[in-house]
């Protein structure tokens, strides 16, 4: 285990966030990763907190957050601003909605497909 402060190669906040290095490679591409220092062979060196930022990542997606959602959030945390927190209230009170809605939709395609099932075994009860 690194002491504190250590950075750490990709392979090593890869393998702590079980991020693939593709997947560091793009987050940091696309700006959610702050771009680390290189050693003089060209190595990326991360600090620490980009293990803690990918996890968080990850969580923020299995909350049914975009990327891009993710960025906004990440950008206005990392400025120290205080409408951070109303950003992710009215992102997640945005999900809740369209979770809601999907619902709905599903929950309408269900009773289509038990009505669809319902005619076929009339049919063949018949026979």
């Amino acid at each position: 285990m690194e002491p504190k402060g250590v950075a750490l190669q990709i392979g090593q906040v890869a393998r702590k966030s079980k991020a693939s290095i593709h997947t560091i490679r793009y987050y940091e591409k696309i700006g959610l990763l702050k771009k680390p220092a290189r050693t003089t062979g060209g190595f990326r060196l991360y600090p620490p907190e980009t293990v803690e930022r990918l996890l968080f990542i990850q969580k923020a997606q299995e909350m049914g957050l975009t990327l891009k959602e993710i960025g906004e959030i990440t950008y206005c945390g990392d400025k120290g601003l205080g409408p951070c927190c109303d950003l992710a209230t009215n992102l997640f009170s945005r999900k809740v909605q369209e979770l809601e809605s999907k619902i709905k939709e599903l929950e309408k395609m269900k009773s289509r497909l038990k009505e669809i099932l319902g005619g076929w075994a009339k049919r063949k009860s018949k026979k």
